[in-house]
This record gives C-alpha cells, structure tokens and sequence, in this order.
C-alpha cells in the first residue's frame, strides 16, 4: 500500500489489514482516467492526499485507488458518526431536519403515484424521512450500515429501519413504488450492486430518486473528502439510471428536500428497459458525458476565486 493510503488510515485511527487498488469507473468500465485532484479533506480542517479522477470516456468523478470492502464496511458501522458528527446518536436539530426534508420531499413527489405503495429508503439513517409517506399510508422500508442512528430510530421512534450494508439488503422481488436514495450512493462500496438490488426491488411501475451533492459550495479540496467515494453529475446522475433501467423523468437542482444541504443535485426516473451493454455504450459516445476539460476548468475557476479572497 502506498505510503500516503497508511497516513490516511493512521490519520482515522483505524488499525486493520486493509488494501486498496485503482478502480475502473463504475459508470461505463473504463480503467483509463485523469487525474482531477490529489489533495482532498480527509477530517475537519485536515488535508492529504487520496485522489479523484474523472473517467476518460464518459467523465464520471471518482476516488481512486480505493480501499476494500471491509475498510468500508467497518468506516460506516464503527467510526462514521464519530468522526462527522462525534457521537454515535443523533441530536435533536439532525431529527427534525429530517423530519422537515421528508415533509417536504413527500409533497414534491406524491403527484407521480396513485395513491400509496411501498417506500424504500436506502441509506435512512434515523429512518424518519418516511414518517410522512407512513402517515399518507405507505408501507415503509429503511437500511443504513449506521447501527447507533438505526437503534435510535427503531427502538425510539419505532420506525422500521435496519441496520446493514445496502449491498446486502434482502429485497422482495417488485415490491416497491418509490425507492430513495440520498446522498448515500455516493458513500456505498460498490454503487451498480445497489442499484442491481433495487431495481429488482421496484414495482413495474416504480419511481428511484437520487440526490447527489452537486454543485460545489467552495475550493476543490474541501468539496472532494474522503466520505464521497464519487461525485455526481447530472449526466452521471442520469447514466446510471439508465444503465440500471431507470428512464429519467426529472434531473434538477431545485432544493426538493429543503435548503439544508446547499448545491444538491436530483434525478427522478421511472423504471423502463435494462440496455444491453452496445446500447448503453452508444449513448455515451453520442454525446451523453462529462467532459474532463470543462470538469478541470470550472474546479480551476472555483480554485482561484479562494485563492483571490
């Protein structure tokens, strides 16, 4: 393991016999990238190295190298909340931010279903983002690898939420009508074996939301971190729909959750055909990517601005 991957790991406090290896991108396989940004936050106020490419063909931003899935696996469920937040449960503010976001979320999207179904919600935390479709008389399902967040909404709010890894979820086969994901497909290990799992998971009529954090809010090193594993586009954002058999309804940046999180990004899309791989390739090389040139320019530009104040 390279030298700058241990002080990463010495820097978390994490001791184990864990590896990690350059990555092909996850949205169209290619293994050829460019470089992008090699220092990036890795803890509050704290920088080092640990590098974001952008894929060479269709520009999609990712870390690589990246660690294997037992560093994952044991960042999430043991140190996570510690090392964001510093506990290991929520506090009463993060609670009701939810609260308010899934209010609102519930009124941005309850006109593209027939009354109710089953709700998804990967990567839940608390879990109480579905407290409004349960009201509206949803059946509820939330997973988040966060054991202490999860507990506290099981066992104090009595929500239905589990704690594990989303890519080990156990799903029913075309149960549900609306699956959410947000935020956290930018945290899982491996994203395409997520949504493997819930398109299998969705109604033949269901609807995925993505959110993404978007827009950069500042310089370069602090919006790269080392909790995002990759960074959304909405051409990224609306490839892996499509890859997955999403067709896409809805891409925006208008704050369907609320203001909380400033810059997100949002893909809506209705379950449509799996492309074979030709297919799915022929829309990236007719124009559907992220150019690496513009990518540079416009963290570049954001660059300088700081460095001008």
């Amino acid at each position: 393991m390279e030298k700058y991957l241990g002080d990463y790991l010495a820097h978390l406090g994490m001791e184990g016999e864990y590896s990690a290896e350059d990555v092909p991108c996850e949205v169209c396989g290619c293994a050829e990238t460019t470089v992008v940004r090699e220092i990036i936050s890795i803890g509050k106020d704290t920088f080092g190295k640990l590098p974001v490419v952008a894929c060479n063909r269709c520009g999609f931003l990712y870390q690589s190298p990246r660690f294997n899935r037992k560093f994952y696996d044991d960042y999430y469920t043991k140190f996570y909340r510690n090392i964001v937040k510093g506990n290991s449960v929520p506090d009463q503010k993060f609670i009701d931010d939810q609260k308010r976001r899934g209010d609102l979320l519930y009124e941005a999207v309850k006109g593209y279903f027939n009354g109710s179904g089953a709700v998804l919600d990967v990567g839940c935390s608390v879990g109480t983002m579905l407290i409004p479709f349960m009201k509206a008389g949803w059946e509820a399902y939330g997973t988040d690898p966060d054991a202490g967040f999860v507990k506290y909404g099981k066992e104090k709010l009595g929500l239905p939420v589990e704690a594990m890894s989303a890519e080990d979820m156990k799903l029913e086969n075309g149960k549900y009508a609306f699956t959410i994901i947000l935020g956290s497909l930018e945290h899982v290990y491996a994203p395409n074996r997520v949504l493997e799992i819930c398109r299998k998971a969705s109604a033949p009529d269901g609807y995925l939301l993505l959110e993404g954090r978007g827009h950069p809010q500042g310089e370069s090193k602090v919006y790269f971190n080392h909790n995002h594993h990759r960074y959304f586009t909405f051409t990224s954002m609306e490839l892996m729909m499509i890859k997955h058999g999403w067709e896409p309804v809805l891409t925006t940046d208008d704050p369907i959750c609320g203001p909380t999180r400033p810059g997100g990004i949002f893909c809506m899309g209705r379950v449509s055909d799996i492309p074979d791989e030709k297919r799915f390739f022929s829309i990236i090389d007719a124009g559907k990517r992220d150019s690496i040139d513009e990518t540079l320019a416009r963290f570049d530009r954001l660059d300088s601005i700081k460095r001008d104040e």
